[in-house]
C-alpha cells in the first residue's frame, strides 16, 4: 500500500485559533511516542505509518533548509539533497517534523540501506574526534557510490511564517502542512487514516513496514516530551542498545566478533547480552576505529558475566537491533545488528518489550518455524509425474519452477533398475520432507551441487544465488570470507527447489540460525581415504559409538559424501567452536 500518496480527506474548516505569534525557533525538541500494543478503531485517533528511518526536523528560513536530527546533529551531512533551496514548501519560514526513509533495491523502506547511505559518520562525533561537516561549512558532501534513494516523509508542521502551531490540534496542523507542501520528488506528505487501526495495522504488516503510530486527533505538540497522546505500535521487535564493549572474532585478537550491549534501566545501564549477527566487514572496521578512542579498562555497568577477552568502551555509541524476545534474565534473544543510530543518545535505550504481532517482513530463518513438516501428498506427486521435461509444480502451497526433470543425475549401476533423474531426486526429497525438515529447519546449509550428475565434478555453495526465489528462508552470516546468505529448509517446497538446483549433499551447521556462534553439536568426522573400504569406515564408527557409550554420551551417525560418516554429539549451548575442536 502506498499510503504516502493519499491526501487527507477534508473535514470542516481549518482551526488555527490556537496559533500564536512567536519568534523563529532554530530547533524544537521533538515530541516522542509511548509504546503500545494495539491500534484504535476510534476516529479520534489518526494512524500514520511508522517509517523505519531517521527523525529529521526541517527548519526553513532565508531560502534555505537546515536539517536537524532528534539530538540536534546536522542532518545535511547525511542528506545533502534535502538541504538545498526549499522549493517543496510554500512558506518563507517553517519548521517541519518528519522522517527520512531510504529504500532498498526492492522498493521497500530499508534501515540497512539508510545505514549504508549514511555510513558511520556519526561515530566521529561520539568519540570526540570531530563533528560531521555540512555543506554550510563550505565542504562538499562525501561521495558515495550509488547512494540509496531517500524520501522525506513530512508528518507535522510546528511553525509557519511568524506563528507557532504547537498548541494547534494535530489534525489542523497536518491539514495545513498538506496545503503548503508543493509537489517534490524527495518530500512527501505522510498521510493518515482516522480510526480503522486494525485494518491499517494489517496493511502495514502485509507491506513489510515497521509499524504504525496512533496520534490523538486533538493532540498538541509537546516539545521534548514522550506523550501518551502519540502511541507507536511496532510490528518488528527492535531495540536501541548502548554499546559497552566487544569480543574478538574466533581465531583473531583484533577483529570484531560481537558487541556487548546494555539498555537503560531505572538506575542506569544494565547488561543486555551480545550481538554478533548482522555485523558486516565495513561496519566492523568502522566500529573498531571508534572503539580505539573509547577504550576503558573496566565495564561501564555494575554487573556483567565473566567474558573472556572482553574489551570495554565508554557507552557513547547507540545501535539498533532486531530481536525475538527478552529472556527471563533480561538478555536479548536472537539479536541482529541493524545499524548505528546516529540520531540517538544513550538515554533513549530504555527497554522495549517486543510487540505481540512482531514478525519479520521477509523470509528469514529467525522466524518461528512452522508446525509439523509435511511431505508431498500423493496428489502432488502425481502432478509431478505428469509434468513433461519442465513446468511449474504446486507443492505445499508454493509454486516451484522445475526444469530438465529427466536429466540423469545418478547413472545406473549393476543391479539398479535404471538411472535416477532430477525428477526422482525431487520426488525423494519431498517424500521424506516430514522426516528431514525437523532436523534442518534450525540450521543453515552448505550445499554441494552436481548439475551435470554425480559422475561429473560438483561444486560447493554457501551463498544463495541471485536467482533464489524470495520465499526461500535464509540466514545471513558474516565471516572472514564476507557476508553470505545460507538457505534454511523450513518447508517442503524448499526441498523441491534444492533438488531443482541438484543440491545432492546438504551439510547443516552444527549451530542453529538463532545462535550461530554457539554450536549445539560436537562433530566427529570420519573421512576415509581412497583405499579405505566402507566396512572399515563402519568399524571406526562403531568404535566411536562404544567410546561415547562409556562416557554416557549418545552420538548420532550421518552419512556424508561418497563413503564418509559424521558422528553428531549433542552438547549444551554454552560451548564455543574452539572448545568442540579441543
Amino acid at each position: 500500500p502506498r499510503f504516502e500518496t493519499l491526501p487527507p480527506a477534508p473535514e470542516g474548516p481549518l482551526d488555527l485559533s490556537a496559533a500564536r505569534e512567536a519568534p523563529f525557533p532554530e530547533f524544537i525538541p521533538p515530541m516522542l511516542a509511548t509504546a503500545g500494543d494495539h491500534a484504535y478503531e476510534d476516529a479520534n485517533w489518526l494512524h500514520e505509518v511508522k517509517w523505519d528511518g531517521y527523525r529529521v526536523q526541517a527548519v526553513v528560513r532565508g531560502g534555505k533548509a537546515k536539517l536537524w536530527t532528534r539530538n540536534r546533529a546536522d542532518g545535511a551531512t547525511y542528506f545533502p539533497e534535502l538541504a538545498g533551496p526549499p522549493s517543496w514548501i510554500d512558506a518563507a519560514e517553517a519548521v517541519v517534523d518528519g522522517e527520512v526513509v531510504a529504500f532498498g533495491t526492492d522498493g521497500q523502506p530499508s534501515f540497512s540501506a539508510l545505514q549504508e547511505r549514511t555510513g558511520l559518520m556519526g561515530l566521529e562525533t561520539r568519540t570526540g574526534r570531530r563533528r560531521p561537516r555540512s555543506r554550510a561549512d563550505g565542504d562538499a558532501p562525501r561521495e558515495r557510490s550509488s547512494p540509496a534513494p531517500i524520501i522525506y516523509q513530512a508528518f507535522d508542521l510546528l511553525y509557519i511564517d511568524g506563528r507557532s502551531l504547537l498548541d494547534v490540534p494535530l489534525e489542523s496542523r497536518k491539514r495545513l502542512l498538506h496545503r503548503v507542501l508543493r509537489p517534490h520528488p524527495l518530500v512527501h506528505f505522510a498521510t493518515h487514516v482516522a480510526g480503522e487501526g486494525s485494518v491499517f495495522l494489517d496493511a502495514a504488516l502485509a507491506g513489510g513496514l515497521e509499524g504504525v503510530v496512533a496520534k490523538k486527533r486533538t493532540s498538541r505538540y509537546r516539545p521534548g516530551e514522550r506523550s501518551s497522546d502519540w502511541v507507536k505500535i511496532k510490528i518488528k521487535a527492535e531495540q536501541d542498545v548502548a554499546v559497552i564493549g566487544w569480543l574478538p572474532r574466533q581465531g583473531s585478537t583484533d577483529d570484531l566478533g560481537s558487541l556487548i550491549v546494555a539498555v537503560m534501566g531505572p538506575d542506569g545501564l544494565v547488561h543486555a547480552g551480545q550481538v554478533g549477527s548482522g555485523l558486516g566487514g565495513k561496519v566492523r572496521r568502522e566500529l573498531l576505529k571508534a572503539f580505539a578512542d573509547l577504550a576503558r579498562p573496566d565495564p561501564p555497568v555494575a554487573e556483567v558475566p565473566a567474558l573472556a577477552e572482553a574489551r570495554w568502551v565508554e557507552p557513547r555509541i547507540v545501535a539498533r537491533v532486531e530481536f525475538a524476545e527478552w529472556t527471563h534474565d533480561g538478555l536479548l534473544r536472537q539479536p541482529t545488528f541493524l545499524g548505528v543510530q546516529v540520531d540517538r543518545d544513550v538515554p533513549s535505550t530504555v527497554r522495549q518489550d517486543p510487540p505481540v504481532r512482531a514478525r519479520r517482513s521477509l523470509p528469514k530463518a529467525t522466524q518461528t518455524s512452522p508446525g509439523p513438516a509435511p511431505s508431498a501428498s500423493e496428489d502432488e506427486l502425481a502432478a509431478l509425474d505428469a509434468l513433461e521435461g519442465e513446468g511449474s509444480w504446486d507443492i505445499g502451497g508454493q509454486v516451484v519452477r522445475l526444469t530438465n526433470l529427466d536429466k540423469i543425475l545418478f547413472p545406473a549401476r549393476d543391479g539398479d533398475p535404471g538411472p535416477l533423474t532430477k525428477r526422482d531426486l525431487v520426488r525423494y526429497y519431498t517424500s521424506v520432507g516430514g522426516f528431514l525438515i525437523p532436523h534442518l529447519r534450525h540450521h543453515g546449509l552448505t550445499l554441494q551441487r552436481f548439475p551435470d550428475g554425480v559422475e561429473r565434478k560438483g561444486f560447493w555453495q554457501k551463498d544463495l544465488p541471485s536467482h533464489t526465489p524470495p520465499w526461500i528462508s535464509r540466514r545471513e552470516l558474516t565471516d572472514r570470507e564476507g557476508t553470505k546468505q545460507y538457505v534454511v529448509v523450513d518447508r517442503v517446497a524448499t526441498l523441491a527447489w534444492l533438488a531443482q538446483e541438484a543440491a545432492i549433499e546438504l551439510h547443516p551447521w552444527t549451530a542453529t540460525v538463532e545462535a550461530p556462534d554457539r554450536p549445539r553439536f560436537a562433530l566427529i568426522d570420519i573421512d576415509p581415504g581412497e583405499s579405505t573400504t566402507w566396512e572399515e569406515v563402519l568399524v571406526m564408527a562403531r568404535l566411536f559409538r562404544a567410546a561415547l557409550g562409556h562416557l554416557g554420551v549418545i552420538g548420532l551417525p550421518k552419512t556424508t559424501g561418497k563413503r564418509g560418516i559424521q558422528v553428531w554429539v549433542p552438547i549444551a549451548d554454552h560451548y564455543t567452536f574452539d572448545q568442540t575442536r579441543d
